[in-house]
This record gives C-alpha cells, structure tokens and sequence, in this order.
C-alpha cells in the first residue's frame, strides 16, 4: 500500500473521529462544532507562541479564562513542551482611564471611534469615574435626567466641552488616571515575577484588540522603559485599530485585516457565539487599586451571574470535555495526518451557523450579553420584527436589494430565518458558505 493511500485512509479515519465526537449529546449540548474551531485556534496560537520563543502568553479577561483553560489542556494532552499561562483581570473600561494622556493632550480617540452616540454618564462610565456623576451633575448645574440623555455627537456637544473645561473633573481625571496607572502597572509587575516583560503575547477573543491599544497607550502614557512590545493573537480580528511595530495583532482563526483569510465569512457569520459561550466565572473589571495586599484589580458587579450559571456553564462543560476528546484524538493522529484539517473545520462551523438545529436558535435566544463599556446596556438576540407574510414578503424583498445590511444583527442567518422564509435562509446560507 503506498504512502499517499495510508495517509488517505489515515485522514479519512480522523475525519470520522471528529464527526463522531461532534455530535450533539442533549437538547444543551449547543454548537457543538465551537469546540473544534476552538482547537484549530489554539494548534494555530501554540504554533505562533512557539515561533515568537514566548515562555509565558496573558490570557485577557473575561473570554480568556476557558480559552486558557482549553490552551492549557491542549498542551497537556499533546505533551507539547509547557508555555506558561497567566489570565490578566482586564476590561475596556479598567484599561481605558490609565491609558490616557494628561487632559490638555487626549482626545479620547480610544472610545469616540466606536461610540460616539453616548451620553454624559455613559462617558464618564466608561472611564470609571461613574460614582462622581452626582457631584460632577452639580458642578455643571446637570440634572440626573440631562447626564443620562444620550446625544447624537457627544464629542462635540457643549455638555462635554464644559465637562472637560471643569476644574472638579480636571482633578479628578488626573488624580484618578495617575492613581490607577500606577495600581495596574503595579498588578502587572505582581502577576508577571516582579518586572514588567520587554515583550507581552496577550490572547482573547476578538474583534478590534481594543484592550491591547489600552495597554499600548498605557505603557507609551506612563513612560515605561524600554518601551514594551505587545503582540495579540486573537480568534478573530475585523479591524486593526490602532495596531503598530510596537503593537501587533494576528487573527488566527479568522482576519479580514489586510484582505479576509480563507472562509473568513464562514467564521465571522456569528461572532457572538464566541463572546457568549467563552464566559467567565465573575464580573467585568472596573478599575485597579492599591490597598495593604498590594495592586488589585476591582470587579464590578457581575449582572450575568444566574445567566451564566444556568445557561452558558452547562453548555461550556460540554464544549470542554469534547475539546479533550479531540485533543485525544490529535495526540494519537496528528493533524499531519489530516490533510483537509483546514477544510474540514470550516464544513462543520459551517453547520453550526448555517444549519443550526431548532434547539440551537432558541438557546441562542435565550441569553444575552452585557455591554461594559461605550453604551451600557443589554443585547438580546431575539427577532423583534413582526412576522407577518407582508413583513416577511417585504424583508425579502429588501433583502435582495441590499437594504437590510445593517439590520442583520449579531447572527445574520438567524436574523433572515426569523424574518423571512426556510429556502431564503437556505439561499442565503448557500451564498455565504460558497464565499472565499
């Protein structure tokens, strides 16, 4: 028997593995394939580590503690020589204050080339400073009422401008931005043996690497020396924010940064799978701290509590224990063996987000994500539009006319099957799964 056929024959047998292990168990076993995805992702980021000689790699909160988790299992299981995992307690908004530049120098570019549509609480949320809201309120003679309404440009509304001319919030700013610059700085030496890394390899999720740009423009802000490189390596990456020499950013799984990687429409058609599912066991971070233990990160309150314990960990349980099974299987059969690996990840994702079955999409609509930062509020997933067979006729029609793009939502599939027809969501799935 010749060599190309055993290794056939050996594809062949993996490819079977992997299909057997992804069948779905239970009406909570969701999405089944995410795990496989996950382990293309994580052979991708230990090939990467291993390139840069990295011997550590920061997990960024939240969505990094199970992808340190599965990272850790998969180096165990495989036997691969050990890179070290810390998980950093992070958020947009904890990083986004320490970041900063004194006052006469910020422009906030950070948080106004996402959000813009904010209001004053909103603003000021987002910098962590929302417990000075009543007496900063007073100082501008703002009502509760005024702080909460959102404006249309609020960089250049007239509220912010007397915010950032106010000599309460001047000093408050700076005291708290050089406070917390210093307690993170400290955290960070803390969690990293005492001294601050040259070169920092940082994974989450995705989808911009704001978190990164933050500690970029934190270590820049705060004149750390030598100046530190950063290198993120994402699931998936659709902008480059403000990616540099110094502050590099890779989409292992998915990129349409400098041209869409292969399939890139497969992997991006719902993102927010990934956010959801990948939830931590606590709160986002709200800022940092030093008191008598030392620099310390402070945890907000954790709103998606009972909806995590209740609906995600018992979907993320399966998808741990079926990311064992496959690591098994890889150590047993390495993917040199699987020679449409690549191929074969993007056909059963495709599954997932194309053909989901009727459990899928009510689970799906039954959960929800926190937004932290920029707009603080709660996105459902449930179709709101009417479904009548007008509105369904008129969706389609609008459909095909390219007007609905921005209606789409978190799950563009999901959105058409709701609002549409079965065989135009068929269609739909069929032009977006034949995409490059």
């Amino acid at each position: 028997m010749s060599k190309a056929t055993i290794a056939a024959l050996n594809s062949s047998s993996v490819s079977l593995d992997f299909e057997r292990i992804l069948q779905a168990k239970s009406d909570d076993d969701v999405f089944p394939e995410l795990s496989l995805s996950l382990l293309s992702f994580m052979k991708s980021l230990y090939e990467e580590l291993r390139c840069a000689g990295a011997t550590s790699v920061y997990f960024l909160a939240r969505e990094g503690q199970p992808l340190m988790e599965m990272f850790n299992l998969y180096q165990s299981i495989l036997g691969l020589k050990p890179i070290e995992s810390k998980y950093l307690l992070v958020s947009r908004r904890s990083t986004l204050l320490p970041s900063l530049a004194p006052l006469g120098e910020e422009t906030f570019d950070t948080l106004f080339r996402q959000y813009i549509h904010i209001s004053a609480s909103e603003f000021l949320s987002s910098l962590g400073l929302e417990k000075s809201l009543p007496s900063l309120g007073n100082e501008l003679g703002l009502s509760p009422e005024d702080l909460n309404i959102r404006i249309t440009d609020f960089p250049s509304s007239t509220i912010f401008r007397r915010m950032i001319a106010s000599p309460a919030f001047q000093k408050l700013y700076e005291e708290e931005r050089r406070h917390r610059q210093a307690a993170f700085l400290s955290y960070l030496r803390a969690l990293s043996g005492g001294a601050l890394p040259e070169h920092i390899l940082v994974v989450d999720v995705g989808w911009k690497g704001t978190i990164q740009d933050n500690l970029a423009n934190l270590f820049r802000n705060s004149d750390v020396k030598p100046q530190i490189k950063l290198t993120g390596m994402y699931v998936g990456l659709v902008a480059e924010g403000s990616a540099s020499a110094w502050n590099i950013k890779k989409g292992l799984l998915f990129s349409s940064v400098d041209g869409k990687s292969k399939k890139f429409g497969i992997f991006n058609e719902n993102r927010a799978v990934f956010e959801v599912v990948l939830a931590a066991d606590h709160g986002s971070v709200a800022s940092y701290q030093i008191n008598e233990d030392g620099a310390q990160p402070v945890i907000g309150e954790f709103e998606e509590e009972l909806l995590v314990r209740d609906k995600i960990m018992p979907v993320q349980r399966h998808m741990v224990r079926r990311f064992e099974e496959l690591c098994h299987v890889l150590r047993e059969r390495p993917t040199s063996e699987l020679h449409y690996f690549d191929a074969l990840v993007a056909r059963m994702h495709a599954r997932m987000v194309f053909r989901p079955r009727q459990a899928e999409l009510q689970w799906f609509s039954s959960v929800f994500h926190v937004e932290n930062f920029g707009v603080f509020e709660r996105s459902t997933f449930i179709s709101k539009r009417e479904r009548s067979l007008i509105s369904r006729l008129t969706f389609v029609v609008r459909l095909f006319n390219g007007k609905v793009k921005g209606e789409l939502g978190f799950w563009p599939y999901k959105t058409v099957h709701d609002n549409s027809f079965r065989f135009v969501a068929r269609l739909y799935a069929l032009a977006r799964g034949l995409q490059k």
